[in-house]
C-alpha cells in the first residue's frame, strides 16, 4: 500500500506531475555502459523518475533526448530503487543539468515553466 510521504513532499524543490514521456538515454560515463529508450513516470522541473531493468549508480551522468523534438539535456542519477510491484524493474530519480520545463509542457504548473533556462 502507497502512503504519502509528507517529509518528501516537502523537501522536493518544485511539483511532480505523472506523466509518461519518451525518452532517449545515453550513458556519459565510460564505465557504464547504456542507451536505450525509457519512459518517465513523472516529470519536474527538475527531473524526473524513469523505469527500467537496471539501477543505476549514484552520480551517473547521462543525457537524455526527446523523440520528435531537437531537445535534449544532461541529467544525472540521484538514486535507484526497486520496485514494488514488478521483479527486475528500478525506478530511477534523474536530476536535470538545466532546470526547466524540459518537458515541452503546453500548461505546466507555475513552479515547472517559471525559469529562464528552459531547453
Amino acid at each position: 500500500m502507497a502512503t504519502n510521504d509528507p517529509k518528501g513532499a516537502e523537501r522536493r524543490r518544485s511539483q511532480r506531475i505523472s506523466l509518461a514521456v519518451d525518452v532517449y538515454v545515453v550513458s556519459l560515463d565510460p564505465s557504464v555502459s547504456f542507451r536505450g529508450r525509457l519512459n518517465t513516470i513523472q516529470v519536474s522541473r527538475h527531473g524526473c523518475l524513469v523505469g527500467t531493468r537496471r539501477p543505476f549508480r549514484r552520480g551517473t551522468q547521462l543525457r537524455l533526448e526527446l523523440f520528435d523534438t531537437n531537445r535534449s539535456t544532461t541529467a544525472q542519477v540521484v538514486h535507484s530503487d526497486p520496485t514494488r510491484t514488478y521483479t527486475r524493474m528500478w525506478n530511477v530519480a534523474l536530476e536535470l543539468g538545466e532546470p526547466g520545463n524540459f518537458w515541452g509542457i503546453e500548461s505546466p504548473p507555475q513552479d515547472l515553466g517559471s525559469h529562464s533556462g528552459e531547453v
